[in-house]
């Protein structure tokens, strides 16, 4: 079995306050007045945005009601949740999806403990350890779940490492097996080889016994990339991928391409492409308008197509897929990478973490 990743723990704590009162987890130091139930009791520690999106600072650790459950929902005591790029997008107002409800309780993934189940709930009992997928609400001590959104969570792997698992790699995993459908002895380009999704495309790539060459943005990266089964890392700072892919395939261009930043990126990824190859874009962490050159996917008689994890969340077949992954993590043929936990207080600073790229892989909240 392939040995645990050591965990990194932000050491620095913000003191909380009395519930009347919390001050932002911030260095603004904003207060707000906390939320409170109809019988003015307040009892769950949440990071959370009171009425707006802005920046990272807006958010405000205290007080919020707790959850309530429906008959076919769980109550998850809440040990781990992940930060994932929607969250940040989100903030940002580019999440799409319309405005939320504020109060609003971001975290799309958790792991933790069964606190309580719905009446028509038969398979998931109290104490049970759980990986769950939400809309939203995972930024708390506690989440109320939908029954079918959860997967039993082997003792195996940590609440940190199971928060970290559902959104990438399910992504990465109808990407590259249902989208794509990678086969063995293809080479296959996995853009962004430090981001959560990059960190398990490679891993799902190599499961499936392909040659892998990704991208990263610094030597560090490169080389963490190749500990996960890389067999090339171009680091692109230093040098343009495009030649290099074309040079390690005598020219012939890859099979597949895994491809999430957008922009010169995904047109380059498309000039990667061998005839008949097949691009999958899930994602434009640049956020770039730049359209995908079609004519040159027609000449090369390849396949263009997008993914939306979301999107398949709504048609379902998802949460078998997840159990799946899970399995094979807890069997250490695959692995997540938690970069660094932090404290559910610091969210603040979790976020500027990820928006500044510093992570290697997933961040981590931990309430």
């Amino acid at each position: 079995m392939i040995p645990r990743k050591r965990l990194l723990i932000s050491s620095s704590l913000t003191t909380v306050l009395p519930p009347h009162t919390i001050k932002q987890s911030s260095s603004h130091g904003r207060t707000a007045q906390q939320p409170k139930t109809e019988q003015g009791c307040v009892r769950v520690k949440a990071a959370y945005y009171t009425d707006r999106f802005t920046t990272e600072d807006t958010f405000i650790y205290g007080d919020m009601p707790d959850p309530k459950i429906g008959p076919m929902q769980v109550l998850i005591r809440v040990k781990a949740t992940a930060i994932n790029r929607k969250d940040l997008f989100r903030r940002e107002g580019a999440g799409g999806g319309g405005s939320p409800p504020f109060p609003f309780v971001d975290g799309l993934e958790v792991a933790g403990l069964v606190e309580a189940v719905g009446p028509e709930v038969t398979d998931r009992r109290v104490g049970q350890r759980v990986v769950a997928t939400l809309p939203y609400g995972g930024y708390a001590e506690l989440a109320a779940v939908n029954r079918a959104g959860t997967v039993p969570l082997p003792d195996s792997l940590s609440f940190e490492e199971g928060a970290s698992i559902p959104i990438v790699f399910l992504t990465s995993w109808y990407g590259l097996v249902k989208m794509a459908r990678i086969e063995a002895g293809e080479t296959v380009l996995v853009q962004s080889g430090g981001s959560g999704v990059g960190m398990a495309g490679i891993q799902i790539a190599k499961y499936f016994r392909t040659m892998v060459i990704t991208t990263a943005g610094s030597d560090e990266k490169a080389a963490r990339a190749r500990e996960l089964g890389a067999d090339l890392a171009i680091n692109y700072q230093k040098q343009d991928f495009l030649p290099e892919v074309m040079r390690v395939t005598d020219g012939k261009g890859v099979e597949v391409v895994l491809e999430s930043v957008g922009g010169d990126v995904l047109t380059k990824s498309i000039q990667a492409l061998a005839p008949l190859g097949r691009l999958v874009t899930v994602g434009n962490s640049s956020r770039s308008s730049v359209a995908p050159d079609l004519n040159l996917v027609r000449r090369k008689n390849a396949i263009y197509t997008g993914f939306s994890l979301g999107g398949q969340m709504y048609y379902g077949g998802v949460m078998a897929e997840l159990a799946k992954i899970i399995d094979l993590c807890g069997q250490g043929k695959m692995r997540t990478v938690v970069d660094r936990v932090f404290p559910l207080r610091e969210a603040s600073e979790a976020h500027r973490y990820v928006a500044e790229r510093r992570n290697f892989g997933k961040v981590v909240l931990r309430p």
